[in-house]
């Protein structure tokens, strides 16, 4: 099953709306959906890994809702909708090449091509941001530092590893630049890429996404 960059885009831009006129059992079944996607698509140790950070950090903003004085059930809800819009763009990222997004952003989208650069950029440096900071760390260690503290210690013992990340992120942008200028970095950098050709699973994933939109007319006409 192969799913077209246009298509993943429409359906992630879809979910960021039917997690507010979906019923919640409906946005719980598209999380589900969602989990099963992602480690069918990437089982390993990394995916587990972001997987299991998206969802300590809906706890915390579900606990932080809770001190602003919302209910249990509104801020578990709020929770809910917000790991889905989150997972959407999670399940894109993991089935959809960053060079297809960009593409379709500027052929069919016609974001600018400097921004559509911008966001496929950012998008590769996060993988690399995080190996940098392990391999900081790694040598952090190797040189007799030790953050095995409680847990307030070990967050501010990654103060250490901020200087050598912002020196390797410099580098890296001011390599990126050099090559981009080496190889006539414009308007034209996407369109010899060829274009994807939209299958049957594009209809049938839109058909979906149109189903799914209009729920709140459909669902008050049956009623």
């Amino acid at each position: 099953m192969k799913i077209t960059a246009f298509s993943w885009i429409i359906i992630t831009l879809a979910i960021t709306a039917w997690v507010f006129i979906l019923p919640v059992k409906a946005v719980a079944t598209i999380l589900v959906l969602q989990l099963v996607l992602l480690l069918y698509v990437k089982h390993n140790r990394m995916m587990l890994a972001a997987i299991g950070g998206l969802g300590v950090f809906t706890g915390m903003m579900v606990l932080l809702q809770m001190l602003f004085g919302s209910s249990l059930t509104v801020s578990l809800i709020g929770g809910l909708r917000m790991l889905v819009m989150t997972m959407a763009f999670l399940c894109m990222l993991s089935t959809t090449k960053i060079q297809d997004i960009a593409k379709t952003l500027v052929d069919r989208f016609h974001l600018p091509v400097e921004y559509a650069f911008m966001l496929t950029t950012a998008l590769r440096f996060v993988p690399n941001f995080l190996e940098d900071s392990s391999v900081t760390l790694d040598a952090q260690s190797c040189r007799g530092y030790s953050n095995r503290a409680n847990a307030l210690q070990h967050l501010l013992s990654y103060v250490v590893v901020i200087r050598p990340l912002v020196m390797r992120a410099v580098a890296k942008s001011e390599t990126l630049a050099l090559s981009m200028e080496l190889k006539g970095f414009g308007a034209n950098t996407y369109k010899n890429m060829p274009r994807e050709q939209f299958t049957l699973w594009d209809l049938l994933a839109l058909l979906v996404v149109v189903v799914l939109s209009t729920y709140p007319f459909w669902a008050k006409y049956f009623q």
